[in-house]
């Protein structure tokens, strides 16, 4: 992953800085400021000027499959992928995709090299529609996949789960979206978030982690339920068990002798344990029985009841 870092940084210094790389980044580069006609000689003027053109490639995104192969997406509206670590760079921006639209976040697929999103922040521009663009050719073709997502809600960046294909997360200026068939829809993901800017999205193993602007850090736990929503939807039957997350058993230290301090930033971890999701799809008494590897009971669980423990001893 170091190496990865440096060979990204290398590539980008490679094509936009001065003075060795900029005439050949200012050519390819070249665009007309907002608002002046292409015709204008003042603004061809300032494109012979690197000092008042610009182009800063604010997303970045390696592949996650392919070595040497590189995205970069600029806030002029353009996207650029290479894949000999800067040497050749090839535009793939999507056609549909304006002068000066700030392409904020890339992110290639975890299992396709060729399939990566890209989201668009057009806000700027007094734009404030979502953009999201999907390609699976490598950029040779982009589709609009923002069905779903309110108008408004301009979208700041796009992730693609790290475990289940075809499950991405949509951090928009008003809150969060989930999609569970590759962006053709979208629903919103808000639970008790608050209405409040995302920047940004991270998946890590079973977590889901965002950035906000002015609102903290904020993380779902665990997005195992998510990963099988499609398939407990599908599933026939009244009940559907969800496969849960691995979960480490051990025991807290309690209270050490020093009380946090109250001004100390903290926020209540999950619960102890394994956590278990289901589905109903009736309003039947439900029954859940906990067995271990042998198939004996370890605990029991009813919607009628009080929880039995069984009497077998308690595995170690």
């Amino acid at each position: 992953m170091h190496a990865e870092r440096i060979d990204t940084d290398r590539a980008l210094r490679a094509c936009f800085d001065e003075p060795l790389g900029w005439e050949r980044a200012r050519q390819s580069h070249e665009r007309v400021q907002p608002g002046r006609d292409p015709a204008d000689p003042r603004a061809r003027q300032a494109l012979t000027d690197c000092r008042h053109q610009r182009v800063a490639a604010g997303a970045v995104a390696p592949s996650r499959l392919t070595d040497h192969d590189l995205w970069a997406g600029t806030d002029d509206g353009q996207i650029w992928r290479t894949k000999d670590e800067g040497a050749h760079w090839t535009n793939v921006t999507p056609p549909a995709l304006t002068p000066w639209s700030k392409v904020g976040i890339i992110d290639t697929s975890h299992f396709d090299a060729e399939t990566a999103y890209a989201a668009v922040d057009r806000h700027r521009l007094d734009d404030f529609k979502p953009y999201i663009y999907r390609t699976r050719d490598g950029g040779k073709t982009w589709q609009t996949i923002v069905d779903g997502i309110a108008k408004g809600h301009f979208v700041n960046a796009v992730r693609e789960d790290s475990v289940r294909r075809g499950l991405l997360y949509a951090a928009t200026e008003r809150g969060m979206y989930v999609s569970f068939d590759d962006g053709d829809h979208w629903q919103p993901l808000q639970l008790n978030l608050p209405v409040t800017s995302v920047r940004d999205i991270e998946v890590h193993e079973n977590d889901l982690v965002i950035a906000t602007h002015g609102r903290g850090f904020w993380l779902i736990d665990d997005v195992s339920p998510l990963r099988q929503a499609q398939e407990a939807a599908a599933a026939s039957g009244d009940a559907y068990l969800l496969k849960p997350a691995t979960a480490i058993r051990f025991r807290g230290a309690g209270f050490t002798g020093s009380p946090m301090p109250k001004d100390e930033p903290m926020a209540p971890n999950p619960p102890s344990g394994a956590t278990i999701d289901y589905v109903l799809k009736t309003t039947a008494p439900v029954t859940l029985e906990i067995l271990d590897a042998h198939e004996a009971l370890v605990r029991r669980f009813s919607s009628r009841t009080t929880p039995i423990t069984s009497t077998s001893p308690t595995n170690t």
